[in-house]
């Protein structure tokens, strides 16, 4: 069951047809912060799924929100709207995320706005297949470069945001480009971002709703729509300081 007191942590985890991973993944979860003392509560994020997704997760003690938006960032954006606590981890449903890291995550909560678990980190890794890894290599090599950006992983979906911070921000992107475009916004706005290494696993079991062409091209759309919010930003900052 839920915690009756006000949570510590929101932990949102966006899902389209997992029932099967969240089985396991939710009673793993709720353990994990019985045994570090954090009260959290749980909100799935539901696509909507046609499997009882929705009925297992409310089952195992989560809270189920419907997505009103389209795609992950849809999906991202009505579980922020959900969440109660101070702090708001989000990460997947499919197991790729093993829930052990929110005790590693958790103990370094006040080191800065945005924490990321990060594959590309030394000490971080992922257990995928050879073309995915390199087209996420590639993807976030270019980001990185095109925006200026001292983060390795920023795509990565496992993350700990301080609320009160994530709240700033007005969020456009719908897709999984909706990493990046936080990234840039919060940026913008002096957070203090840190990688934590930790290792992706494959999904448990069900078939990735990622889809290839339509990842790439949000993708390609963002690139170039946060270039110009950054350069924008650039341009505020030299007129003001031109003022002073």
């Amino acid at each position: 069951m839920r915690e009756l007191s006000a949570p510590d942590l929101s932990v949102i985890i966006p899902a389209l047809n997992e029932r099967d991973n969240l089985e396991h993944l939710l009673p793993a979860i709720f353990e994990i912060a019985r045994a570090g003392g954090i009260r959290i509560e749980i909100i799935v994020a539901d696509g909507p799924s046609h499997d009882g997704t929705a009925e297992v997760a409310a089952q195992l003690g989560a809270r189920v929100v419907r997505q009103q938006e389209r795609g992950y960032g849809g999906a991202l954006l009505a579980g922020f709207a959900a969440a109660g606590a101070p702090y708001i981890l989000t990460m997947d449903a499919d197991l790729s995320h093993p829930p052990t890291f929110i005790k590693d995550m958790w103990a370094r909560r006040e080191d800065a706005e945005l924490l990321i678990a990060s594959r590309y980190v030394p000490g971080g890794g992922a257990t995928v297949g050879i073309m995915r890894r390199i087209l996420s290599i590639v993807l976030n090599g270019v980001f990185r470069f095109v925006l200026n950006l001292p983060i390795r992983d920023l795509s990565s979906g496992f993350r700990l945001y301080r609320r009160v911070a994530l709240g700033q921000l007005q969020v456009e992107a719908r897709d999984f480009d909706v990493q990046e475009e936080i990234l840039v916004l919060g940026r913008n706005r002096g957070w203090r971002i840190v990688e934590i290494p930790f290792h992706y696993m494959p999904r448990k079991s069900g078939a990735s709703h990622a889809r290839l062409i339509q990842f790439g091209a949000a993708y390609v759309r963002t690139l170039l729509k946060l270039r110009r919010l950054k350069n924008g930003r650039k341009q505020e900052n030299l007129q003001a300081a031109s003022l002073t």
